[in-house]
């Protein structure tokens, strides 16, 4: 039985956005707090295709949910440093704990990011992603 976490790329690529959008609505900007939207948005090396590829390639099914035929998606936020680094991981929007737990955990995982800019220099940047568990 293949499992996946596909979704189509322009439906990422959308929803990240939309994320992003609700969440700068929603900004407060406080000394080095993390910023929601700058210039340059912070980037995954090779792009969105290599983050999707990255995430599916990451993931490791829980078991529970695979016997218990759970599917969902999970939104995670979590800050982009000034050097790449992750940091902050947190579930914004859970599907089921198992699922979070291992969208958390593949986040942590991630390679250090291409970091966000404001005025040309690096600065820490909130970042969402949306998780898809998918059984096939």
């Amino acid at each position: 039985e293949k499992i996946t976490t596909n979704i189509d790329f322009a439906e990422f690529a959308e929803d990240v956005e939309i994320i992003q959008q609700v969440a700068v609505e929603e900004e407060v900007v406080e000394d080095d707090q993390p910023f929601v939207k700058v210039e340059q948005m912070p980037s995954f090396p090779g792009g969105p295709a290599a983050l999707m590829q990255y995430i599916s390639n990451s993931t490791r099914y829980p078991k529970v949910a695979e016997a218990n035929g759970i599917q969902g998606r999970v939104t995670v936020q979590f800050v982009v440093e000034k050097d790449g680094s992750i940091s902050g991981v947190r579930t914004m929007k859970s599907a089921e704990p198992s699922l979070d737990h291992e969208a958390e955990r593949i986040v942590r995982s991630m390679p250090k990011w291409n970091p966000g800019k404001s005025n040309g220099s690096p600065v820490r940047v909130k970042y969402f992603v949306p998780v898809v568990f998918r059984l096939q």
